[in-house]
């Protein structure tokens, strides 16, 4: 036994010392990581744009670059081998959103570090403000402004692919959402012509290319009047509805429904709606009524019908329109079962109305209350006598606040017991005001205006109106005699 413990001593005493005699010679070295900031992780370029990327590269140890490669991949291929990029976009790129990394590589001990980003590709009519106009001869003309930094004139077109537009352009009619095709979002766009072989056109603000047509050959039935659509509005369901001569029409899958069918006779025009109700004008009664698909009571010998507009529902205690112009109306955003609301405002020997009308629809037909608890009224309206005004004035709605733009004078009232006040003054050299629209996320007002006696080749001009400070930038002779503005300047969701 005592050997044994000799024997265990000796070997400890062994490993003691090896162990102490050990002069750690071991090279741990720090690594000099890398971290990449500075690159928006969504971009996007339009064909034959140079896209300029400038990272910025964080050392945790030296402030060095030395012996550091690049890459940049779009879908996968390589395009750039240099550590910031200055890549013009070529036009045979598809119209689309692509998945891109920059790579790094430290030579001097083989690490590499990534930084992914997304680019959309789109056309050169993509995110910016559009103008339908009309020359002289009643030849449409899309005038398009983009957001770029540094825009100083409008990109013009007669056309969208190999269809042109016509004459007596009416109305864009314009929709936001997901666009499969390009697997992203973007906005959808109807642009509507009186004289032309196509009365609608289909395009989005992504590729700008003809995405559908809508023309006589699109309707379900033949027209005896014809397919003339003036107007129309896109729901927050996506359907669309046009308005043509008077008569009410849902389009979906490339096809016009049957117009709607009711007892009496209508002629509708100045459709409004955000979800399931469609608010519109009967120019025979000189009142607004409420449009929805019929209810489903086969009892009764009434079917429900999706793409029929087919149910009228009166607007209880309206006042008299007479002498009225209808100058804007809107219905704002809504959710849930409260009162779909519309705000109106019209125009009458100088003075500005405005005026509040409610429908609730509160529950479906039943066998025990076989009729619909439902109802339609004016709910309020007040008058302002302002110097100048007549039937061409024009306005908008922005969220909680209504903006009438009288000459240069611009004017602002809460929806919500209306006080009109001035908000500011345009230019008093850029002519009368043409339209007016929103951009996209409601933050500014798009001011189109038109000089007859101006000099210049482009009589027409645009301002954007900061809504909440005033803040006017003007973009003088840049367009014709804008008919309809709409701001597709962004992603309104995002």
């Amino acid at each position: 036994m005592k050997r044994y413990i000799s024997l265990f001593v000796l070997a400890a005493t062994t490993l003691f010392l090896s162990c102490a005699e050990d002069k750690g010679n071991y090279d741990y070295k720090s690594i000099n990581e890398l971290t990449i900031k500075g690159i928006p992780e969504d971009t996007t370029v339009m064909h034959a744009e140079v896209l300029k990327i400038q990272p910025v590269l964080d050392r945790l140890l030296e402030d060095t670059e030395e012996g550091l490669e690049y890459s940049w991949t779009m879908a996968g291929k390589e395009i750039a081998t240099t550590r910031d990029l200055n890549y013009e976009v070529p036009f045979d790129w598809d119209v689309k959103k692509y998945d891109c990394m920059y790579t790094v590589t430290d030579t001097k001990n083989g690490m590499k570090y990534f930084q992914k980003f997304n680019l959309s590709v789109v056309a050169a009519f993509s995110w910016g403000y559009y103008f339908l106009c009309e020359e002289a001869d009643g030849t449409s003309v899309l005038s398009y402004f983009s957001t770029k930094e540094g825009t100083k004139e409008c990109l013009h077109t007669t056309q969208v692919g190999s269809y042109v537009f016509g004459k007596r352009p009416k109305t864009i009619v314009e929709s936001f959402g997901n666009i499969k095709a390009l697997n992203d979002y973007y906005y959808t766009m109807y642009i509507v012509n009186g004289e032309s072989e196509q009365q609608v056109i289909i395009t989005n603000n992504g590729s700008f290319m003809p995405s559908g047509l809508i023309t006589n050959e699109s309707l379900m039935a033949a027209e005896e009047d014809g397919f003339e659509p003036e107007s129309g509005l896109a729901m927050a369901s996506g359907q669309v509805c046009l308005v043509s001569n008077g008569k009410f029409y849902s389009y979906s899958n490339g096809l016009v429904y049957r117009p709607a069918k009711h007892d009496k006779e209508y002629y509708w025009s100045h459709p409004a709606s955000y979800n399931a109700y469609v608010y519109v004008w009967d120019e025979l009664s000189k009142k607004f009524y409420v449009l929805k698909n019929q209810i489903n009571d086969p009892a009764a010998g009434l079917v429900n019908d999706q793409y029929a507009w087919d149910r009228v529902v009166e607007i209880e205690d309206q006042p008299s329109y007479d002498g009225h112009a209808i100058i804007t109306h809107a219905v704002p955003k809504v959710s849930g079962p409260g009162p779909h609301v519309m705000y109106l405002v019209t125009e009458k020997a100088g003075e500005i109305s405005f005026m509040k009308f409610e429908y609730i629809n509160s529950q479906k037909a039943t066998e025990e209350l076989p009729a619909l608890n439902e109802y339609g009224r004016f709910v309020e309206g007040k008058s302002f006598q302002v110097p100048g005004v007549d039937k061409n004035i024009k306005g908008v709605i922005a969220e909680k606040n209504w903006y009438v733009v009288v000459g240069n004078k611009i004017y602002a009232s809460p929806t919500l017991m209306p006080v009109l006040q001035e908000f500011t003054n345009l230019p008093d050299d850029i002519g009368m005001p043409m339209s007016v629209a929103l951009s996209s996320k409601g933050t500014h007002l798009i001011v189109a205006t038109y000089d007859e006696n101006s000099a210049e080749e482009y009589k027409g001009s645009f301002a954007l109106v900061n809504v909440t400070t005033g803040e006017t930038v003007v973009h003088r002779n840049v367009m014709g005699k804008c008919v309809v503005a709409k701001g597709c300047d962004a992603n309104p969701w995002f």
